[in-house]
């Protein structure tokens, strides 16, 4: 082969890996082994939130209640994930792309700015709130500087797809794993080892229910939009498998972690035990790792949302050029010092992405699922009213309601029921043959 062939193949390599199938169905020759799928998902769900969510559980619950909790409620997870996952293999599709098959082309505009807005927000807010904590605790080291440097780190995995989170997780996972497992040992080597943890009863106790709650609203968002990394599944079993490693290896283990060292030593704060533990410099790497793997597939997801958003209006926008403009959102959203309102995007998030994946489900799983990616997208309506309709009900639904006792529980449920109620009496509707004229003869009346 020539240099230039071999220079136009890599130049070809490249392209795909940037544009990573954004507009278009992942063909079967890209698809990616079980391996990479279980790092990306196990990367993707560890994240600072399972450190707050071990700090609810172990500060509420006795060890027995606190461990059921928390398989329990990511058994919930895995069993989302591998629905929405399922329609990502299935498909193809990216969870934006998919959404123009439920909300209809123009429809899934105002989804997928709406969900790419939220989740640079939430990035921005995340940036800004470690920026932070970063400047206090290294006076040196400017809040600024910080958001800076990790804007630049996770577009360099982002912006390459699939295969920039796979290169990213295969690093990062190991040694957050061995950080993790070090800390615990760390714990369970100091005095009373784990009778403290066995033995623990919480002041004031939560309740079984709350428990299980905080462990599925924490990451149900993200089960929503696994379908962008789903897509690239091989076979059915490799959406499950890599869902149960995601959820019950990464978020559970870290979640058990934390919740363990808040029975222990009172304190979840993975900075602070590890710091009483004489090991801040491998909490410093573990924190910026897990805060990397989760802004990294945010940045990614929203880069989707936005090209699927402008190709459907008439811009021909590449996703690389997206990712750049999505990290220049957050990055603005970080300088307007918004730290202080990252409970207020977390609410936010938890109405709007849990009924986006019930609308999903009921479409795929109910009304259409027999159809493929590419029939779907030919046949989508301009818009789908009934679907966005849903979508906005099951969200106020799920702020004014209390039947779950969790917004982004009932978000889900209600999303799921309600549109495979009116979806499929829409589609009765227009099933239903209508009525034949009966032509007037000459001389007769109406």
């Amino acid at each position: 082969m020539s240099t230039n062939g071999s220079a136009s193949t890599v130049s070809g390599s490249l392209a795909t890996d940037l544009n990573d199938h954004a507009l278009e169905p992942v063909p079967a020759h890209r698809r990616r082994s079980l391996i990479q799928m279980i790092i990306v998902q196990i990367g993707w769900n560890i994240s600072v939130s399972s450190f707050l969510v071990g700090g609810v559980v172990g500060g509420g619950t006795s060890f027995a209640v606190g461990m059921a909790a928390i398989l329990l409620g990511n058994l919930v997870l895995v069993a989302v994930s591998t629905l929405i996952g399922l329609v990502g293999y299935r498909t193809g599709l990216s969870s934006y792309l998919a959404s123009r098959a439920v909300f209809g082309r123009h429809g899934a505009v105002v989804v997928s700015l709406l969900l790419g807005v939220l989740a640079m927000g939430f990035i921005g807010v995340l940036m800004d709130t470690w920026g932070v904590a970063v400047h206090n605790l290294i006076p040196a080291i400017p809040s600024w500087a910080f958001v800076l440097a990790f804007a630049i780190a996770i577009t360099s995995t982002a912006i390459f797809g699939f295969k920039g989170l796979a290169r990213f997780s295969a690093i990062a996972v190991p040694v957050e794993i061995a950080i993790a497992l070090f800390a615990v040992f760390r714990i369970a080597s100091g005095e009373g080892g784990f009778a403290d943890v066995l033995t623990h009863q919480p002041a004031v106790p939560i309740g079984f229910g709350v428990a299980i709650g905080a462990v599925i609203a924490t990451w149900v968002t993200g089960a929503a939009l696994i379908g962008d990394v789903a897509r690239f599944a091989c076979r059915p079993r490799d959406v499950l498998i890599s869902s149960f490693a995601g959820f019950v290896v990464g978020a559970g283990v870290f979640e058990t972690i934390a919740t363990i060292s808040a029975m222990k030593v009172g304190n979840s704060n993975f900075v602070v035990v590890m710091h009483g533990l004489g090991l801040l410099a491998p909490a410093a790497v573990m924190l910026f790792l897990a805060l990397w793997n989760t802004a990294d597939n945010n940045l990614y997801s929203a880069s989707l949302a936005f090209t699927n958003a402008s190709n459907t209006v008439g811009m021909r926008i590449a996703k690389p050029m997206w990712t750049i403009v999505s990290i220049v959102i957050a990055v603005l959203v970080a300088f307007a010092g918004l730290a202080d309102r990252f409970l207020v995007f977390l609410q936010v998030v938890g109405l709007v992405s849990p009924p986006f994946a019930g609308v999903l489900i009921a479409h795929f799983w109910i009304l259409a699922r027999r159809a493929s990616g590419e029939e779907l997208l030919r046949t989508a309506p301009s818009v789908r009213w009934e679907a966005l309709a849903v979508w906005l009900a099951a969200a106020v639904l799920s702020k004014y309601t209390n039947v779950f006792g969790v917004d982004a529980i009932e978000g889900l449920v209600y999303g799921l029921v309600l549109y495979a109620i009116v979806g499929s009496v829409s589609a009765a509707a227009v099933r239903r043959p209508q009525p034949q004229a009966v032509p007037v003869r000459e001389g007769e009346s109406l």
